[in-house]
């Protein structure tokens, strides 16, 4: 680190902290003014990088936000397609029942519908991977 143009503190510390400042100089080979400075340094960037953390913060959630929400986007537009030709499918079925079947074979479509929604129900709390 150049010194030139550099300003000049004057700072005390205990005997015991200066010990321990002298002794860590010594073993890193550097003298205890190069040491202090490093350590300044690193405070310094240290305080710097936690003031700016919200705003890394905000940049992430930002760029995060710009990545996924056109993937949110198409997965809530599959979703709601898939719901729209489910419904269609159900009641498409009941309508083809009261429809095709002769009318003395037919049974009560809200109760085979109740039935087959209840059945519906069960399936879909099955997780994935046990099926």
């Amino acid at each position: 680190m150049s010194v030139k143009n550099a300003q000049q503190i004057h700072l005390r510390v205990t005997d015991d902290d200066y010990k321990k400042i002298k002794n860590l100089a010594h073993k890193r080979g550097i003298m205890v003014t190069e040491l202090l400075r490093e350590f300044i340094d690193q405070g310094l960037q240290e305080k710097l990088a936690e003031e700016n953390l919200d705003l890394v913060a905000s940049v992430v959630r930002q760029q995060l936000d710009a990545v996924m929400k056109p993937h949110i986007e198409r997965l809530a537009s599959i979703s709601s397609k898939a719901g729209h030709m489910s419904a269609t499918a159900a009641f498409l079925n009941a309508q083809a029942l009261v429809e095709l079947v002769p009318t003395e074979r037919q049974r009560d479509i809200r109760v085979m519908y109740d039935n087959a929604r209840k059945k519906a129900v069960e399936y879909m709390r099955i997780k994935t991977t046990d099926y």
